[in-house]
């Protein structure tokens, strides 16, 4: 099937008109915490947020997971070795383009990938919207400038009693 990215035009049309469904990758090392990176661009702009994106029309799940995670962070991990933890609806004043009030409606599934600490070493290279990365501690997160939406990731894996 084809999935190709909308033209601008097309885009806007529909973030100003329909939710948008996408994908959070919720990548947690117990030893480090959750890796986010820094926005630079609206909505979540100059807060820390997880990576992610928008699933494409006639896009397959496990392909729209792979396609974000590698061009959101430069990795790669299997989809059957991620967890669904839950759908999230977010809502914002802002787009990307817009300076004046304007809804962006998504609704987004949030997967757990769990790396091991040997791993960390991974190269991790967040895309262009984002002016750095740091994993955030579980333990440490409220001295951080992280999106509320982000927060509520880290708190379900902190109800996860992963931390052992």
């Amino acid at each position: 099937m084809n999935h190709k990215k909308l033209s601008e035009e097309k885009w806007r049309s529909c973030v100003n008109s329909i939710p948008i469904f996408g994908i959070d990758m919720i990548i947690f090392s117990r030893e480090n915490g959750v890796l986010m990176g820094k926005r630079i661009n609206n909505p979540a702009k100059n807060k820390f947020f997880v990576p992610g994106g928008r699933v494409y029309k006639n896009e397959k799940m496990q392909d729209a997971f792979n396609r974000i995670l590698i061009n959101e962070t430069g990795l790669t991990f299997p989809f059957k070795e991620t967890t669904s933890l839950g759908l999230y609806e977010h809502f914002y004043n802002v787009t990307n383009w817009s300076k004046i009030d304007c809804s962006t409606h998504y609704i987004i599934e949030a997967r757990l990938i769990e790396v091991e600490s040997e791993n960390i070493r991974l190269k991790i290279n967040f895309d262009e919207q984002h002016s750095n990365h740091e994993w955030i501690s579980l333990e440490d997160h409220n001295s951080k400038d992280i999106h509320y939406y982000s927060e509520m990731y880290i708190n379900k894996v902190k109800d996860l009693n992963l931390i052992k």
